[in-house]
């Protein structure tokens, strides 16, 4: 009896809790030289399949939409590498359920590997954290989870513009655990996890005043399309 009820529990929050989606990158070089500082604004819209399982009760992959803005503090390392931390907040919808504005934080480095001509070749890592927690009809959900993103690529430099773009890995992992009081209490435990690992990206970073530019950028991660993008001032 008890364990056909945790069964029906985490079918309800399968189809209820919040989830994530991919943050903004920027190009794939070191944007600062050594000692330079940036702040920014980072902003992405996601639609992407995740899939839910737990032990006992058969996988279920949802499509979750996700905002995220991020404030974004860098600072140039050397000439070609950078450093970079983020704080900011995500809402998550799904379905009918909307997930409100929950804390999230990151932190990531970018390098530029090949400088030749007007075109340079570098790699950038970044990893984010999120955490929720909400009640669902008298259910309890808490969920703690992290993306990894690492991709590599040329950029494109004109006077006033840099295109750039490459394949990129994308990783999420994360857990969960529902609570819940009826007669007894009652708890039970998933897993998070994304379809796809492998995707490209493509963007722009146009300069709108001295020291300072815009990003807008698209990525396609096989059952995911990302519209994201990013302003920075650097002093």
């Amino acid at each position: 009896m008890e364990k056909t009820i945790i069964v029906m529990f985490l079918v309800f929050v399968f189809c209820s809790v919040p989830s994530f989606g991919l943050s903004f990158m920027g190009p794939p070089k070191a944007g600062l030289g050594q000692g330079q500082y940036r702040i920014g604004l980072d902003y992405s819209n996601s639609e992407m399949d995740l899939e839910f399982s737990a032990s006992g009760v058969p996988s279920e992959t949802l499509e979750v939409e996700t905002d995220m803005l991020f404030i974004n503090l860098g600072y140039g390392l050397v000439e070609t590498w950078e450093g970079f931390v983020r704080l900011g907040v995500a809402s998550i919808e799904i379905d009918e359920f909307d997930g409100g504005d929950e804390f999230a934080y990151g932190f990531g480095t970018k390098a530029t590997f090949i400088e030749q001509d007007a075109v340079s070749w570098g790699g950038l890592f970044q990893i984010d954290w999120f955490e929720g927690d909400d009640s669902i009809n008298g259910i309890d959900v808490d969920i703690d989870f992290y993306e990894i993103q690492i991709a590599v690529g040329p950029t494109y430099e004109a006077e006033n513009i840099r295109i750039y773009g490459g394949p990129f890995l994308h990783l999420v992992d994360g857990d969960g655990k529902i609570e819940a009081v009826i007669s007894f209490p009652i708890s039970g435990y998933f897993d998070v996890e994304q379809e796809s690992e492998f995707g490209g990206y493509v963007g722009t970073q146009i300069d709108i005043a001295e020291n300072s530019c815009v990003n807008i950028e698209a990525r396609f991660i096989g059952d995911a399309w990302i519209i994201t993008g990013g302003i920075g001032w650097g002093f």
